[in-house]
């Protein structure tokens, strides 16, 4: 499987990019910066483009995948309500849809949905992508995950439609990991989950969502 990582240059993107490779997947790099195309590289992606509009309406030929890394803020804990590049987001699911992909990963917020009774504009944007993503025809994978640390990764998980904590924290590198494991696990397919840490690792977690 070809995939493409929008938002590869992030703290999450960059392991990403390593547990594709580990995992034998060919992986395209999506970078905004050019001196990051050499460290994408060490990382193991297989190829690095440098993001430019221009290339959107051809970015997706022959891939396979795409998993999108929004823009969540990893200090954002109070009320975590981070904010998502919305209009980004649309646009790049849409071009996925129309070249071709069949599967679209998206990290998301881990509170995506509370926009029910709040009347924050920035809180309702970020519903917007998720739900476009629903009504696509990928088979799509919203991952909407806890506080990040910068903890190293021990593989294990909680995952849920919703979790029931006011404390959901997860490292960089295992909520990569639930990402690349979400591609072809079929229990996160058409799924919109909360996932932080936990207990169960992460295959088993996944494949009983």
């Amino acid at each position: 499987m070809k995939v493409i990582v929008i938002g590869a240059h992030s703290s999450v993107g960059e392991f990403v990019v390593s547990k594709l490779m580990e995992n034998g997947y060919t992986s395209c790099a999506v970078v905004s910066d050019e001196n990051q195309i050499d460290l994408l590289k060490k990382r193991g992606a297989t190829e690095v483009v440098l993001y430019d509009e221009g290339i959107l309406p051809t970015l997706f030929h022959g891939y396979d995948a795409a998993i999108y890394l929004t823009g969540v803020n990893p200090k954002a804990k109070t009320g975590r309500t981070v904010m998502v590049d919305h209009e980004s987001v649309i646009e790049t699911v849409k071009e996925a849809e129309k070249q071709g992909v069949k599967r679209f990963v998206m990290m998301s917020a881990i509170m995506a949905n509370e926009a029910a009774g709040d009347d924050s504009r920035e809180i309702g944007a970020k519903e917007m992508p998720d739900e476009l993503l629903r009504q696509s025809n990928l088979t799509y994978t919203i991952v909407q995950p806890g506080a990040f640390t910068d903890k190293p990764g021990n593989g294990k998980i909680s995952a849920g439609e919703t979790l029931d904590s006011n404390e959901l924290e997860i490292s960089h590198e295992d909520i990569a990991e639930v990402l690349v494991m979400s591609l072809e696990t079929e229990g996160t397919f058409n799924k919109t989950f909360e996932v932080a840490e936990g207990d169960t690792v992460i295959t088993k977690a996944l494949s009983s969502l």
